[in-house]
């Protein structure tokens, strides 16, 4: 299953970067937290992103775009002692729509995430590194803002939750990603 996972994400990535107008690499901090009923773990705990970017501009004037992207992203959550965490790995594909407003952008958008590992440590030990109560996929959105920089730099931050829970028993806690992300990234020049 993560070898036909990781050909499709390298195959999607391929295709979308062959046909973009823009691409880029994408890296940050994730500050990571679990939400809904009865979570254990309520803290958040910083992880990290990085992946790729690509950018399709609608206007002729690179006001509007439809930016796709494909992110090794981690997200889990601890307790308040830190003697409990979740610690969660996705690769988390967004469609995002993306506006340009002078040096200023804002983007938002569906996404969607495949598990592809994660552990839950208690005490600094991890008890399960197999995880099979928690959903392979999961739905959710994206939406942020940021600031465009001089050479294709730009710094945003953004909001990535999760619609769907992340459990399918109805006995768990309903469990869902939140996720706040500082972002740098790099564009390369468009033709």
């Amino acid at each position: 299953m993560k070898k036909t996972l990781l050909l499709f994400v390298f195959v999607l990535a391929t295709v979308v970067a062959a046909d973009a107008q823009r691409i880029g690499i994408r890296a940050g901090v994730n500050y990571a937290g679990l939400t809904g009923d009865d979570v254990p773990a309520t803290d958040r705990m910083f992880r990290f992103h990085a992946g790729l970017t690509s950018k399709f501009f609608l206007t002729t004037d690179e006001f509007f775009a439809i930016q796709p992207e494909v992110l090794f992203s981690q997200k889990g959550g601890e307790s308040e002692n830190d003697d409990f965490k979740i610690k969660l790995s996705y690769i988390d594909v967004p469609v995002l729509a993306h506006i340009n407003a002078g040096p200023i952008f804002f983007e938002a958008g569906p996404q969607v995430s495949f598990r592809v590992g994660g552990d839950i440590e208690v005490n600094g030990v991890n008890i399960d590194d197999d995880l099979d109560q928690f959903k392979r996929t999961s739905l959710g959105y994206a939406a942020g803002v940021g600031f465009a920089a001089p050479m294709g730099l730009n710094i945003g931050v953004r909001y990535n939750g999760d619609i769907s829970q992340l459990n399918d028993d109805d006995n768990a806690p309903e469990y869902r990603n939140s996720v706040f992300m500082l972002t740098l990234a790099f564009t390369l020049p468009g033709r």
